[in-house]
């Protein structure tokens, strides 16, 4: 498997932050009038920045990690995904604490206990801010999948570099 792991990191980075910084100065409001659609707390946008999010993630994989089969595809544009929506969330709140809206009624505030992006599954209390449990979740689920891939290709690596 062809890992270029900078190219794939510096890429996802620029897209995420890219992402936030459209999403919170030109997009401003992601419920567009809407009702959540699931759990009181996901909207149609939602759907859509998913999509987004789900075909960028195995773009970049397939421009920066020779992938064979299905299965490995699928789990590393799965765990791609979640460290992307990391870093966009993150870089949203970020942007609203340090470059904010004129009007942005929590202008100057990180993350907030009781925000949206903490009832899902919580947050961590920290010191300036809340962090949201489902970033730790995510990093884990990316960490364990590339282990567990770079363990199934192990054995087929060492066997081709042996063989006479």
């Amino acid at each position: 498997m062809r890992l270029n792991v900078l190219g794939l990191t510096l890429s996802t980075l620029a897209f995420s932050i890219s992402y936030a910084l459209i999403e919170y100065y030109v997009i401003r409001d992601t419920t567009f009038g809407y009702n959540p659609v699931l759990f009181s707390l996901i909207y149609p946008y939602h759907f859509a920045m998913a999509a987004v999010f789900g075909v960028t993630a195995y773009g970049l994989l397939a421009a920066h990690v020779n992938m064979k089969g299905v299965l490995p595809s699928l789990i590393l544009t799965g765990a791609l995904f979640g460290p992307m929506l990391v870093v966009e969330d993150f870089m949203w709140f970020t942007l609203r604490a340090t470059a904010p809206m004129q009007g942005d009624a929590n202008a100057g505030m990180l993350i907030m206990h009781g925000e949206w992006t903490t009832q899902f599954m919580g947050s961590t209390d920290a010191y300036f801010t809340a962090i949201p449990n489902w970033y730790f979740m995510n990093i884990v689920f990316l960490a364990i999948a590339l282990a567990v891939i770079r363990a199934r290709q192990q054995p087929l690596a060492t066997a081709v570099v042996s063989a006479p």
